[in-house]
This record gives C-alpha cells, sequence and structure tokens, in this order.
C-alpha cells in the first residue's frame, strides 16, 4: 500500500504580497516513514492537512494505492472520516471527560451490520491490545489530566492505530515534549509504527528527529520543496525522475536516510 501526493495550494491573504503558495509531490511506501522537514511557515502542516481531507487543494491529487482521496480534476474530494487516514495532532486532541481506554476505543467503529455488544468486546480487546503495545495498560482508567505528555502522546497513538488507518500523519509529534521524554518513548514508537505497516508522514523542524525516525526527508522552504538549497518544480520531468530515483534507493536499507530536497551539509 502506498500514498501518492501531488497538491498546489494557493493561500489568499489581505496583502497580496504576503499570499502563500504551496507546490509539493511524493510518494510514500508502505511500511515507510517520510519525513517533512522545514521552519515554521514553510507548508509541512498544510501538506497534510491536504491528504487528510482538512484542506481542499487548489490543484491535485491524493491516492492511497488505488483508492482516490482527492483529485480536484475529477472533482473528487473524500470526506476526512472516510479517508482512512490517522491524524496525530500536536496537542494529542483527547477527550478530557473520557478515560484513557474510553479514549483509545472511540477511534474504533463500529462494522457494518455489527452489534453493539459485539463491537464491546472487539473494541475492548483492540484497546487492550494496543495500550500494551504502548505500555501504557496500568493508565486505562485514568483521564488525560492525570497523565504526563508523554502518556498523553501514548494514549493518542494507540487511539490512532485502533482505528486501522491505511495511513498515518505524525505533525510535530514530539513538540509538546522534553528532551528526556522523547528518548523514552522513542522506542515505543518506533516499534508501534513498524507493526503496523504503513506508509506514515513525518512532519519536524528537527533534522536529527527526522534522521532518527524518518527513511527518506522531502525538504520544504516557503513551499516549495528543496534540491541542493535550490527551489524546483514538483511538477516537472526533472522532479519526478528524482523521486523514482529516491523511492528505488530508499527500498534498500529500511535504516538508511535517504535525502531528498536537500544536500547533505546540514
Amino acid at each position: 500500500m502506498s500514498l501518492d501526493v501531488k497538491l498546489h495550494v494557493h493561500m489568499h491573504t489581505k496583502h497580496a504580497s504576503q499570499d502563500f503558495s504551496l507546490n509539493v509531490a511524493f510518494t510514500v511506501e508502505q511500511g515507510e516513514v517520510l519525513g517533512l522537514l522545514g521552519p515554521s511557515g514553510c507548508g509541512k502542516s498544510i501538506t497534510l492537512k491536504c491528504i487528510a481531507g482538512i484542506i481542499q487543494p487548489d490543484e491535485g491529487r491524493v491516492y492511497l494505492e488505488k483508492r482516490v482521496l482527492t483529485d480536484t480534476k475529477q472533482g473528487i474530494l473524500v470526506p476526512p472520516r472516510l479517508r482512512k487516514v490517522g491524524y496525530l495532532f500536536p496537542s494529542y486532541a483527547l477527550f478530557p471527560h473520557m478515560q484513557v481506554l474510553q479514549n483509545v476505543k472511540s477511534g474504533i467503529r463500529r462494522k457494518e451490520g455489527e452489534m453493539h455488544r459485539a463491537w464491546t468486546r472487539r473494541s475492548d480487546q483492540s484497546a487492550a491490545w494496543y495500550l500494551q503495545l504502548l505500555h501504557i495498560e496500568e493508565l486505562a482508567a485514568r483521564y488525560p489530566h492525570q497523565l504526563s505528555g508523554g502518556q498523553q502522546q501514548r494514549v493518542a497513538l494507540a487511539r490512532l492505530l485502533a482505528s486501522e488507518p491505511e495511513a498515518i500523519l505524525l505533525d510535530e509529534p514530539f513538540s509538546a515534549l522534553d528532551a528526556s521524554l522523547k528518548q523514552e518513548i522513542e522506542t515505543d514508537l518506533k516499534a508501534a509504527l513498524k507493526c503496523c505497516n504503513r506508509p506514515v508522514i513525518l512532519v519536524s523542524h528537527d533534522p536529527e528527529e527526522v534522521r532518527r525516525y524518518c527513511n527518506r526527508r522531502v525538504h520544504l522552504e516557503a513551499g516549495r520543496m528543496m534540491e541542493n538549497g535550490e527551489p524546483f518544480d514538483p511538477r516537472s520531468d526533472d522532479s519526478r525522475n528524482l523521486e523514482e530515483k529516491q523511492r528505488i534507493v530508499g527500498r534498500g536499507d529500511h535504516h538508511q536516510m535517504i535525502e531528498f530536497g536537500r544536500d547533505r551539509h546540514l
């Protein structure tokens, strides 16, 4: 299963000189973690929101394997709830009135024709499994305000994985954590992403963070993908050739960092 993305977004402001344009194109293969790297305001989160269906691009497409999620030429825009794309927000967005187990179960939908009793049994088992995977089963009865930042992140990730997404979007997942908590959760997060074996996009402004987690990275500056420190048009033939080259190389060692869109002298 792969995620194919090609987007053009133009954000209008009161002052035309401050308008923002985003142009990106890339593919994320099954089991691959792609890092979107760049400074604040470069278009990383807008890219994720277009993939999730929260923002409609002016032009472009988003394909998840053979499913069309967005295609502006065909007039297709699948609603976010039907995309089967898991989105981890920087704030984690846990329900404050729900205990941890209930928060995780909230991501598990009833199947068509499934009785409530059967869903309850299945969701209890699934939620418990993901809590155990992320080593937070002892927190099942707590509320979000009783958790540390690292524990909240694990709960949010467990809820995301329990929803059985076909692609995963992680938007600055460590922004609310200090250095010790980042180190504490690293092993669990890597294990969870490996277990789900889905295309993953991780947004960050930290090159070291991207190096530790990602197979490849796309570097953005002011809405443009960068190659050797220079912007290039992802809609051009040259960019497609570069992307295909990076995809072929990236199928090698899972831990090899493939740099896409920036030279290695950081």
